[in-house]
C-alpha cells in the first residue's frame, strides 16, 4: 500500500487549550491516513485552521494544498441561488414566475421558480437521461440537451409543484439556464461577473464542458478504492460502476461543477453575509426554510453533519437547527470519489469549509471542526483497519494459507483491525465479477469459502458460495452450498431460484 505522508498543517489563532487539542486531532488524523483532502475553520470571518492532507491526485503524486481546487458538487447550488436572487432583486424575475414564462416550450405547467430552488417541483432526475445514455453509451448530457430531454420525458411529474420535497439537480440546472436568459450572459461569465469577483474569489470558476476550463489538470481529481481488494486510489472516470453519474452526467451546470478552494469559499460566506452580493432581505429569504403548499414545514436529517438536530432546506441553502450551537446553514456536495461541505454558524458567526477526495468520514471531520471550534473534544477518530482488506492484500501477494492465518491474526488485534463478515463477502463478490487478473475466480472461492467457516450459521454465505462455485463449473459443489443455504433458511429465494435453474430442488 502507498503511504500518504503529505500533509499542510496551519494553526493560526485559538487559546492554548484548543489549540493543543485541534493540533492532536489532526495530527491524529495524520498519522492513521484518516483523512484526504482539505479543510479550514473560522471564526468571524478569520482563519483559526486549515489542514490539507493525502494527495490531490495520487497516480501523479500531486498533494493537496490549501490552494487545491475542488469540484463544489452541491455546494454550487448555493451560487445559482444566489444568481437567481440577484436577479429578482434588480427585477428581472420573479420567484412566482412561471418557467415556461422563459422556456414556453417546458412541458410541465404550474412549475415555479420557487419551486425549483426549493426541490418541490416534482422533476425528474437523472433518471431522466437513462433511455438516452442506453440508446447512446458514449453521450455526456449537458444543458444544452434538457429541454428536449423534458420534452421526450412523456411522464408526469412526481407531485403537484409545491406539494412535496423531492431532491433534484433537473431544477437548478434549468435556474442556470434562466440566468442567461435574464442575463444574456452565459452561466459561467455571470458568475465569475456578479459573484467571484465581488466576494474576491480568484481561485474560482464554473467547469464548462468542451471549454478549456474542463481541462484543468490542477484540480483534485475524484478517485476511490472502488473495491476490497485495492491498495492504492484510482480515478472514478476509469471505473465501469460510476460511468453513468460521472462520465455521462458529469456535465451539468446549475447544480454541479463550480470550482473552489476552501479560502474562497470562506471569501464568498463574508460577502453573501456582508451583503455585498444581495439584499439582507434576501439573505433572509434564502435561509428561511420552506414550507409546503398546506403550510407543512419539511424537516429532514442533517446532511452531513452529525449528532442531535434537525435539517431544512431553504431557497438553495441547508438550514441546520442544533441543540447547544443555534442555527446554520450551509450546503453539502458530493459525486462518487468525493465529498464537498459548507457551513456557517449563523449565532457564533464560525464557518467550517471542507474537502475530500479519498477515504475520509467527512461527517466525523466537519462534526469534529465545529466541536473544537466551541472547546469541545472532537469525535474520536476510528483508527482501526479493515481486516478483510489486509486479508485481500495477503492473499493476492502469498496465496491463501498465508492469508487466512494472517485473517486470524487480525481479527485477534481487535486494537487495530475490525473484522466484519458482510466486507467479507463484499471481497468475495469483487473478486468474482469486479477482477479482471489472472486466477480472480480462483481467490472470489478462496473467500467465500472461508467465510463459510467464519460465519457457519449464516445461510447468505452457503448462497454466495454455491453463487461462485457455479460460475468456475463445480455444479455439485454448488448445490451443496445452496442447499445448506435453505436449511438455514427455507425462505431464501435467491437459493430456491438457483436449486430450481439447476434442476436440483428437493422433489424435481
Amino acid at each position: 500500500m502507498k503511504h500518504i505522508c503529505t500533509a499542510l498543517v496551519i494553526l493560526i489563532s485559538i487559546n492554548l487549550p484548543a489549540q493543543d487539542k485541534t493540533q492532536a486531532y489532526f495530527d491524529t488524523l495524520h498519522q492513521h491516513q484518516l483523512f484526504h483532502g482539505n479543510i479550514l475553520l473560522a471564526q468571524q470571518e478569520k482563519v483559526v485552521y486549515r489542514y490539507s492532507g493525502g494527495y490531490a491526485n495520487e497516480r501523479a503524486h500531486q498533494p493537496n494544498q490549501t490552494q487545491t481546487r475542488f469540484n463544489l458538487a452541491s455546494i454550487s447550488k448555493v451560487f445559482t441561488s444566489t444568481a437567481i436572487l440577484q436577479l429578482r432583486d434588480k427585477g428581472k424575475l420573479q420567484l412566482e414566475d412561471d418557467v415556461r414564462l422563459y422556456f414556453p416550450d417546458f412541458p410541465f405547467p404550474g412549475v415555479r421558480i420557487r419551486h425549483l430552488l426549493t426541490h418541490t417541483a416534482g422533476l425528474p432526475n437523472l433518471e431522466l437521461t437513462g433511455d438516452v445514455v442506453k440508446q447512446y453509451p458514449d453521450t455526456v448530457i449537458t444543458n444544452a440537451v434538457l429541454m428536449q430531454l423534458l420534452k421526450q420525458w412523456g411522464k408526469p411529474l412526481y407531485f403537484t409543484p409545491g406539494e412535496e420535497y423531492r431532491y433534484c439537480n433537473t431544477g437548478y440546472m434549468l435556474l442556470a439556464m434562466i440566468v442567461e436568459k435574464q442575463s444574456r450572459m452565459p452561466f459561467a461569465a455571470y458568475l465569475d461577473k456578479y459573484i467571484f469577483k465581488p466576494a474576491g474569489m480568484k481561485n474560482t470558476y464554473l467547469a464548462v464542458y468542451g471549454s478549456p476550463s474542463w481541462q484543468d489538470t490542477a484540480r483534485a481529481v475524484h478517485q476511490v478504492m472502488p473495491f476490497l481488494f485495492d491498495s492504492v486510489y484510482t480515478p472514478v472516470d476509469e471505473i465501469k460502476r460510476y460511468r453513468f453519474s460521472e462520465y455521462n452526467n458529469q456535465a451539468a451546470y446549475g447544480s454541479s461543477n463550480i470550482i473552489s478552494t476552501v479560502e474562497d469559499i470562506l471569501k464568498f460566506d463574508a460577502a453573501f453575509f456582508g451583503y455585498k452580493l444581495l439584499r439582507a432581505s434576501s439573505v433572509a429569504e434564502a435561509i428561511t426554510p420552506l414550507r409546503l403548499n398546506n403550510g407543512k414545514l419539511v424537516r429532514e436529517q442533517m446532511d452531513t453533519m452529525l449528532g442531535e438536530g434537525d435539517g431544512y432546506y431553504g431557497l438553495g441553502w441547508e438550514i441546520f437547527e442544533q441543540p447547544g450551537f443555534g442555527k446554520g446553514v450551509g450546503h453539502g456536495g458530493y459525486k462518487f470519489g468525493m465529498a464537498t461541505f459548507y457551513y456557517r454558524n449563523l449565532d457564533k458567526q464560525q464557518v467550517i469549509v471542507s474537502f475530500m477526495n479519498g477515504n475520509s468520514r467527512l461527517g466525523d471531520v466537519v462534526t469534529s471542526g465545529l466541536y473544537l471550534l466551541n472547546g469541545l473534544p472532537a469525535i474520536k477518530p476510528d483508527i482501526k483497519r479493515s481486516a478483510v482488506r489486509a486479508y485481500a492484500q495477503a492473499l493476492i501477494s502469498k496465496g491463501p494459507d498465508h492469508a487466512a492465518a494472517m485473517l486470524q491474526l487480525y481479527r485477534a488485534d481487535s486494537s487495530h483491525y475490525y473484522f466484519s463478515d458482510k466486507e467479507m463477502n463484499f471481497l468475495g463478490y469483487d473478486f468474482l465479477y469486479q477482477a479482471s487478473f489472472t486466477g480472480h475466480q480462483q481467490l472470489s472461492l478462496e473467500t467465500f469459502k472461508l467465510n463459510t467457516f467464519i460465519v457457519p450459521g449464516d445461510f447468505n454465505v452457503y448462497d454466495s458460495y454455491g453463487e461462485a462455485l457455479m460460475e468456475s463449473g463445480n455444479k455439485e459443489d454448488a448445490v451443496h452450498m445452496y442447499k445448506r443455504s435453505l436449511e438455514l433458511n427455507p425462505q431464501n429465494q435467491g437459493g430456491i431460484k438457483a436449486l430450481e435453474r439447476i434442476g436440483s430442488m428437493p422433489g424435481a
